[in-house]
C-alpha cells in the first residue's frame, strides 16, 4: 500500500494489454435527459420570478393609506411598505401626497417612538430609514423637527445609521422648501452645526460617526447662508476625507474659493486622501466618484468666477481630461468642462 493511494498505478488487465477497444457509439441525448437538464430548472427559476413579481405588484397596488396602516404594525414587512411609499412619493404624480399633513403625521409618529436598542433588529432600523426618506420627499415642513431630532441620536450604530438617513432627508427637504427660507431656522442650523463637530466616544463607531459628519457637510452645503458657510470652511480641515470633500463641494455651490485646495486634492491622481480607508480594489472607482464631484464643483465655481480666478483648478481639470486614472466618465466630463469655461 502506498502513502498516496490516489496516485497508485493499477496493473493492466488482459484486455488493456492489447489494442485499445473502440469507444462506444455516441447516442443522441434522450428527451427525458433534456427535460431534467434544461426544462425543470427553467420552470423553477420562472416560478420564483413570477412569485417575486406578484408580491411586487401587490405591494405597488396598495394605496398610501393601506401602506401606512402596514407601517403601524411594526412587523417584519413594515419596512417594505415604507420603501414602497418612499418610491411612490418620488413619482411625478405624488404632489397631493407630498402636501398631506395627515400622512406626514403618521410617519412622524413612527420616528417619535424611540428605538428600543436592546431589542432592535434590522427590520426596525430599515423601517425608520425608509420613513426618514419618505418625510424628506414632502413639500411641507411638518417632518423637519422630527428629522432634526433623529439626526442627533447617536448612542448606537443603529441610531447613527438612521440619523445619517435623516440628515440626507433634511437635505432633500431643504431643497423642496427652499434653502433661503430656512437659513433663519435656529433649530435646524444649531443641530447641523453641532452634529458636524461630533466625534465617536466608542472607537467601534468611529467610521459611522465620520460618515454622519460627512453627510452633515453635504446638508450644510445645500442650506448655505453665512453660518453654514463658516462651518463648512472649518470642515475643510476635517480628518475624514469625505467630510472635507463634501465641505468643499458645498462651498463651491455658493462660489466660495476657500474650497480650492481640497478640490485640487480631489483632482489629483496620486492623492492618498482620496482612497484612504478604501480597499485597494475600490481605489479606481473611488477616484472616479471623487473626481466627478470635484468637476461638478469647479463647474459651480465657474458660474461665479472667470477663468483667471480658476487657473489652478482649470489646469487640474485639463490633467483629468488627459488621464486614464479617473475613468472615461470623468475624462469626458473634464473635456466638456474645459470647453464650457473657455467659452462661457
Amino acid at each position: 500500500m502506498t502513502d498516496h493511494p490516489e496516485k497508485e498505478i493499477l496493473p493492466e488487465s488482459p484486455e488493456q494489454k492489447g489494442a485499445p477497444e473502440a469507444l462506444p457509439d455516441v447516442q443522441p441525448p434522450q428527451a427525458g435527459f433534456l427535460v431534467q437538464l434544461f426544462l425543470i430548472p427553467m420552470v423553477i427559476v420562472t416560478a420564483i420570478i413570477c412569485v417575486w413579481l406578484l408580491f411586487n405588484v401587490i405591494s405597488q397596488s396598495e394605496s398610501p393609506t393601506e401602506l401606512v396602516r402596514g407601517l403601524r404594525k411594526m412587523d417584519s414587512s413594515s419596512w417594505q411598505k415604507a420603501y414602497t411609499l418612499s418610491n411612490l412619493l418620488r413619482t411625478p404624480n405624488s404632489k397631493e401626497l407630498k402636501t398631506d399633513p395627515e400622512l406626514a403625521a403618521e410617519l412622524i409618529a413612527i420616528l417619535e417612538a424611540r428605538l428600543d436598542l436592546e431589542t432592535a433588529d434590522q427590520n426596525q432600523v430599515k423601517l425608520r430609514v425608509f420613513v426618514c426618506r419618505c418625510l424628506g420627499e414632502f413639500e411641507i415642513a411638518d417632518g423637519m423637527d422630527v428629522l432634526i431630532d433623529v439626526s442627533q441620536r447617536t448612542e448606537s450604530e443603529f441610531e447613527i445609521e438612521i440619523g445619517r438617513t435623516a440628515v440626507e432627508s433634511l437635505a432633500v427637504l431643504i431643497q423642496n422648501l427652499g434653502a433661503e427660507s430656512l437659513r433663519d431656522n435656529r433649530k435646524l442650523i444649531d443641530a447641523l452645526i453641532a452634529t458636524s463637530n461630533i466625534q465617536a466616544a466608542n472607537s467601534d463607531l468611529q467610521l459611522k460617526v465620520d460618515q454622519l459628519r460627512s453627510t452633515i457637510g453635504f446638508a450644510l452645503g445645500v442650506l448655505g447662508g453665512e453660518e453654514a458657510t463658516e462651518r463648512l470652511r472649518g470642515m475643510l480641515a476635517d480628518s475624514f476625507p469625505n467630510a472635507r470633500f463634501n465641505a468643499a463641494t458645498g462651498l463651491a455651490r455658493h462660489g466660495d474659493l476657500a474650497c480650492k485646495q481640497i478640490l485640487l486634492e480631489m483632482l489629483n491622481a496620486t492623492s492618498t486622501g482620496v482612497v484612504s480607508g478604501e480597499l485597494e480594489q475600490n481605489h479606481a472607482f473611488k477616484r472616479s466618484v471623487v473626481a466627478a464631484a470635484a468637476l461638478d464643483a469647479v463647474a459651480a465655481l465657474s458660474r461665479h468666477h472667470d477663468a483667471d480666478a480658476l487657473a489652478e483648478l482649470v489646469a487640474a481639470v485639463e490633467k483629468v481630461s488627459e488621464s486614464e486614472d479617473f475613468g472615461n466618465h470623468s475624462k469626458v466630463m473634464a473635456k466638456e468642462l474645459i470647453l464650457k469655461i473657455q467659452n462661457p
